[in-house]
């Protein structure tokens, strides 16, 4: 599933591309994607200028001139792109804005599995859908302080409590990974275990994997593509996320791989070992 860096990378190609274009044709080939009236979708869209385009938690924002905007999630395999109106048609492209740049451009939804969506809300509702409505803090947004606080609150284990879109928005099971690796705490442990010191180190850690994976435009390990259809590369630089019986970059061990929360978790068992412990860090 696209995550923040994917998703902020799509986000920051359409930007440059499509901001100021208006929608002049909408043609729909799988219904079933539109989670909202089908009808006043395929109505509204054509004339309406596209005036921005932002990010919240994985979720894609494109706010219209009629105080309308479309929300796009792209699920598992969920691809936006920004095409030549010539270039083929992709199999399971479900959705083409025909834009008025002479016909020359056209914005493309494409979803092999089928989990994305996209729904058309009036602006001014926006901080009331649900799916927006629950999301937890934007990760850049928070300080140490707060981190600290949020984090330290919940009992759970820290990688799943990573994983809650509630507490943060926007990571998932890759950034997760990797995070924790750069922190060198193992994925069970418990939040509330943590010290300030260690909330401090998942802190730095955090922003500096996802700045690095936003710089190299994400990370292509399945359908991902940025919005000129290319690959990403952070994918390069996974220092345990899907290496599992590889050596550890940093201690020589063999990454491993486990099941966490019904996900699967990668880690190194030496640079992140795994100690029961007590309340804020006191081991058992």
């Amino acid at each position: 599933m696209p995550e923040l860096p994917e998703v902020e990378t799509i986000v920051q190609g359409l930007k440059e591309k499509i901001a100021g274009q208006r929608i002049s044709r909408v043609t729909l080939n799988l219904p079933k994607i539109v989670r909202s009236d089908l009808k006043e979708f395929l109505s509204s869209l054509p004339g309406q200028v596209i005036e921005r385009v932002w990010r919240r938690g994985k979720f894609i924002i494109i706010d219209l001139s009629r105080d309308h905007s479309l929300i796009v999630h792209l699920g598992m395999t969920g691809q936006l792109t920004y095409v030549s109106s010539a270039a083929p048609l992709l199999k399971y492209t479900h959705l083409t804005l025909q834009l008025e740049n002479n016909d020359l451009h056209q914005l493309r939804y494409r979803d092999l599995r089928q989990f994305g969506y996209i729904r058309l809300v009036d602006s001014g509702q926006l901080k009331g859908v649900e799916s927006l409505a629950k999301l937890g803090p934007e990760p850049f947004e928070l300080t140490l302080e707060q981190f600290i606080h949020l984090i330290g609150a919940h009992r759970g284990r820290i990688k799943p409590l990573l994983l809650d879109q509630g507490v943060i928005a926007g990571i998932g099971n890759i950034y997760a990974d990797e995070i924790l690796y750069r922190a060198q705490i193992h994925p069970r442990r418990p939040a509330d275990s943590l010290t300030p010191l260690h909330l401090k180190k998942i802190y730095h850690a955090m922003r500096e994997v996802l700045v690095a994976a936003i710089e190299k435009r994400g990370s292509s390990v399945q359908d991902y593509v940025t919005s000129d259809g290319e690959a990403g590369e952070y994918q390069r630089l996974h220092q345990v996320y899907h290496r599992q019986g590889q050596p550890c970059f940093r201690c020589g061990a063999l990454i491993a791989r486990e099941k966490l929360g019904g996900r699967s978790t990668h880690y190194c068992p030496r640079c992140q070992r795994y100690i029961v412990y007590t309340m804020k860090g006191a081991r058992i």
